[in-house]
């Protein structure tokens, strides 16, 4: 029998199950600035029944959805492209507090697709992460606020980020 042990941890390698990979998930998502100055952000969903694409513009100003486009490559039901143009009720929302409910509302229910509501969730959640520090003069997904001391990093964002999660927390 091998075994794995320090003081915290100790784990019999003989109790790991036998697994077989049987199903797979992939949302990626890439950030761009156009030349306009705008955020892009192209996302994708696949798995084995999907390829869904999302296509979101930013104003970094603003933080106002200027455009929302997204696309079923491949879908299980012929009816599920229909749920596509769902996306463009995106047009117009704000990256802020609250905006999540309102996903949920346009794009998500029996009228929308949980899966482009999930994919429309990890971009956003993405594109607040990458206009971070923007209001603070440091571009998209600034290197410039990213190498401060993590010090400099808390203060410049605690105002975005209250109570968003732990670190953040209210005190």
């Amino acid at each position: 029998m091998e075994r794995f042990q320090n003081e915290n941890i100790s784990f019999n390698y003989e109790r790991i199950p036998v697994k077989r990979l049987v199903s797979k998930r992939d949302i990626g998502i890439e950030a761009f600035e156009l030349e306009n100055g705008y955020l892009m952000l192209e996302a994708t969903l696949l798995d084995p029944y999907h390829l869904i694409r999302l296509n979101i513009h930013i104003e970094p100003h603003s933080k106002e959805i200027v455009h929302s486009k997204s696309e079923f490559a491949n879908h299980p039901h012929a009816n599920c492209p229909h749920v596509a143009e769902k996306a463009k009720s995106l047009i117009g929302l704000k990256i802020e507090r609250g905006i999540t409910k309102l996903i949920l509302q346009r794009i998500g229910g029996s009228e929308g697709c949980v899966h482009l509501r999930e994919l429309a969730l990890e971009t956003i959640n993405f594109a607040a992460t990458t206009l971070i520090g923007y209001d603070e003069g440091f571009g998209l997904m600034s290197r410039e606020f990213n190498i401060q001391d993590e010090e400099q990093r808390f203060e410049a964002s605690r105002h975005l980020l209250r109570n968003t999660c732990y670190i953040y927390k209210d005190k």
